[in-house]
């Protein structure tokens, strides 16, 4: 349940986690301004290990583990950055580690995975049937099954990031961050709310993929029947309790970003900042730079940039 989690469990989270991730800067997009009168910070996740924020999480997750179960190995199921992050601790614990993807998935992800010197396994169409294989194998060798989002250690992981933002930036008011499956907004959010109650958290989806927006509008969680997105790691057709229950509980407000303004998002970040960040990053960039929720004229905006991209989107 999410009232056992306290702000002391995020303190401990990031002590567990430093020596293995980067503390990642908060650039300031200035003089870049691409809505006059507020001050936008970016939270660059795109230079973190592995390439994403996904290393918070699955750090913490497995440093909690028994080391006997550590031991027997690692498994999960991925779009691609939780699934290179967990073949990374394996790599950095010394620890086997077996990563199942999608059919969908692509070659550059599938490379990283096993640089890291994960064993990887392409299963099914859907996520959840490769979820399946990867609970399968767990029973075959004992170890731990590890969830990219539903997942209490791996929630609280994530959030060790919004401490670093209000170390960085006291006096932010106002934290943008994506919505996938729900793990890095359902950290984040409690985690900043814990630290700084009046904080304002503004959650974003793509158009295409309006999962959390949905499932707040019918007050539960629903399973989309058809996901239309051009920006895959986002492209969660459902949650999970906890994830739900927290952002519930934590987030002011979802928007949803016109598919047809992700891209364009994505280049202005690398021009403006040199950062080459990932669609899901953009989404989260564009809410802000195309006014999607209210802002005030001197709004002190950090927005999350949950992961690295190319130059060339």
């Amino acid at each position: 349940m999410i009232e056992d989690i306290n702000v002391n469990d995020y303190l401990a989270a990031l002590e567990r986690v430093r020596p293995w991730v980067r503390k990642t800067p908060l650039v300031e997009a200035a003089p870049w301004q691409p809505v006059p009168g507020i001050e936008l910070r970016l939270k660059a996740e795109c230079s973190q290990v592995t390439g994403s924020f996904k290393a918070r999480g699955a750090f913490n997750r497995v440093l909690n583990l028994p080391q006997q179960i550590r031991q027997q190995g690692l498994a999960t199921a991925s779009g691609g950055n939780f699934g290179a992050a967990v073949a990374y601790v394996g790599q950095q614990l010394a620890l086997p580690a077996d990563v199942f993807v999608m059919n969908t998935s692509t070659e550059l992800t599938r490379q990283r995975i096993e640089s890291y010197g994960a064993k990887l396994t392409v299963e099914g169409d859907f996520w959840d049937q490769s979820w399946d294989a990867a609970g399968a194998r767990i029973q075959e060798t004992g170890g731990a099954l590890l969830h990219p989002y539903a997942d209490r250690d791996v929630i609280i992981g994530q959030g060790t990031m919004a401490l670093e933002i209000l170390e960085q930036w006291p006096e932010v008011e106002t934290l943008v961050v994506s919505i996938g499956g729900g793990g890095l907004i359902a950290g984040v959010a409690q985690a900043a709310k814990l630290l700084k109650p009046g904080i304002r958290i503004i959650g974003v989806e793509a158009a295409g993929c309006p999962m959390m927006w949905t499932s707040r509008h019918q007050q539960q969680i629903v399973k989309l029947e058809q996901v239309k997105t051009i920006v895959p790691i986002l492209a969660a057709r459902s949650t999970e309790a906890i994830n739900f229950a927290l952002v519930e509980q934590y987030v002011d407000e979802i928007v949803l970003v016109p598919e047809d303004q992700v891209e364009a998002s994505a280049r202005e970040v690398w021009a403006a900042t040199g950062l080459a960040i990932e669609l899901g990053a953009a989404t989260a960039v564009a809410a802000v730079t195309r006014q999607l929720f209210s802002l005030k004229p001197d709004e002190k905006i950090a927005v999350v940039l949950c992961g690295s991209g190319t130059n060339g989107i």
